[in-house]
């Protein structure tokens, strides 16, 4: 039994590899085709620069043996014996320089070659050149004057013209542009695949639960598989997206039934005492607002009084999600002291779940989640609901998360498969156990390749907006005391939501 766990472990870290290789491949398609294109392009200019056309006549003779009685022995043997001499005759310095002076050249950059036919007493000579016109003029001369040189080696052998030389109208290596600029662009993609393939094999991501269990410093409380977010192929050729919520009859039972098991596990993690639990991940588009809104409806089915607070004060992705609107006051006012907290939360229908989220962004937005009125926040939410689940920014791109983590009780961090590094995580994981939450561990997002669930292909991220912008100007990610996960103040777009 044993063997037959482990042998289906490795199977599930091959398919994983296979197929996250394939995505990193495929989600690098322009540089593929950029590649393609640049080879081309070289490609066009090397060869047409480099080409140079080569034109060819041929003319045919008839060997005779001398004398008055020559037998169709003789003559063959005459032909047989003639190629490499008449050659030697056509490399004659005499002979060449009696031909360009009659050409009216100074050299000939072509060549010129004798063969005989076989079993037959015919010899052809064929002249190569660049330009057909000189081709054509080398090979009347040499045929007019051959006999200053032929004599004295040939003998009585004597040489007669049976086809006559003609001006050659087409080249004889005719160039293929399209063919080598395919042939170029063929290889430099194969090339880039194969490279972009074996960088990809090298990173040190996650891959699959296995790869999490031995790499990472948390503990791994549930895997989410991917969900597709066209869910007709009217949605995707329109490219209208569906959120992923468990609430939605046509997101899969696997899913469904995965949040729960994660919301029970989460729930049976909290120490005496805790009930405000923040969701967080390192990068953007890891599903961390998917999987902390989904959360927060599992735990509200279980007839528990569930708020759930957009805490992301610069691009708020929840209430897309959810797909609610007509709200202007949310988590920003409350925190300046313009709205409490019991006016601006929404319950949504037929659940326990309500929402505090608002539409305001706010480039102050760490000034508010490090001040005591975010203190206060979630201690009066952690007094009126069973449960509070708070969505934060990625660790990576604002301090926000860390500055929460002093206030909140537990962490969740969400790591969407092959996206960070190992290092990267497990130095997030640090920076979050150096705070007064209690870190629970992590959920593993948009899996592919698991034994039991392994759909074939990803639709992109969920969201409308657009990706974060880079925050401060110290180490990687900001901000000086924190090292390379530290963190500024700039803020651009972000579509954090990802694909679940």
């Amino acid at each position: 039994m044993k063997e037959e766990q482990t042998s289906v472990a490795e199977e599930q870290i091959s398919l994983a590899m296979i197929i996250t290789i394939i995505q990193d491949v495929l989600r690098r398609w322009y540089l593929i085709l950029m590649v393609m294109l640049i080879a081309g392009m070289a490609a066009y200019v090397y060869t047409d620069y480099t080409y140079t056309p080569q034109y060819s006549t041929t003319t045919t003779f008839v060997a005779t043996a001398g004398g008055t009685s020559t037998t169709t022995y003789q003559n063959l043997s005459a032909a047989s014996n003639l190629a490499s001499v008449f050659s030697e005759v056509l490399d004659s310095s005499i002979l060449r320089k009696k031909v360009m002076e009659e050409v009216g050249i100074s050299s000939f950059d072509g060549t010129i070659r004798a063969a005989v036919v076989s079993e037959t007493n015919l010899l052809t000579m064929t002249v190569r050149g660049s330009d057909p016109r000189t081709v054509f003029l080398m090979t009347r001369a040499i045929i007019e004057h051959h006999q200053l040189v032929s004599y004295q080696v040939l003998g009585d052998t004597v040489l007669e013209v049976l086809q006559q030389p003609s001006v050659p109208s087409a080249p004889i290596n005719p160039i293929d542009l399209g063919g080598t600029v395919k042939k170029a662009a063929v290889l430099a993609g194969a090339f880039m695949c194969a490279l972009l393939a074996f960088l990809a094999y090298r990173a040190d991501k996650i891959r699959s639960r296995a790869d999490a269990d031995n790499k990472l410093s948390l503990r791994v409380l549930g895997e989410l598989f991917h969900e597709q977010k066209y869910k007709t192929l009217r949605e995707a050729i329109r490219r209208r997206k569906t959120s992923i919520l468990i609430t939605n009859p046509i997101t899969s039972f696997t899913y469904t039934e995965s949040v729960n098991k994660l919301a029970s596990r989460v729930e049976k993690r909290f120490h005496n005492g805790e009930r405000v639990l923040m969701v967080t991940s390192l990068l953007e588009n890891e599903g961390k607002s998917t999987v902390a809104v989904n959360l927060a409806l599992s735990m509200a089915r279980k007839d528990r009084k569930v708020l759930l607070i957009d805490c992301d004060l610069r691009k708020p992705a929840c209430d897309v999600i959810l797909n609610i609107a007509g709200k202007t006051v949310g988590p920003a006012e409350v925190l300046l002291g313009e709205a409490k907290l019991e006016d601006c939360v929404t319950r949504l229908e037929n659940s326990g779940l309500y929402v505090l989220y608002g539409r305001r962004s706010l480039r102050t937005a760490t000034n508010l989640v490090s001040s005591p009125a975010m203190s206060d926040l979630l201690s009066q939410a952690a007094l009126d609901y069973d449960c509070v689940i708070v969505d934060t920014p990625p660790m990576s791109l604002a301090p926000d998360a860390e500055c929460i983590g002093e206030f909140a009780d537990a962490a969740l961090m969400v790591v969407r498969q092959n996206a960070a590094d190992v290092g990267d995580l497990n130095d997030a994981a640090a920076i979050l156990e150096r705070t007064n939450t209690h870190l629970m561990g992590c959920v593993l997002n948009n899996m592919y390749g698991s034994a039991s669930y392994a759909p074939a292909f990803s639709y992109g991220a969920y969201g409308r907006y657009g990706r974060y912008g880079k925050y401060g100007r110290y180490g990687k990610y900001g901000y000086g005391k924190y090292g390379r996960y530290g963190y500024g103040y700039g803020y651009g777009k972000h579509d954090d939501d990802g694909n679940n």
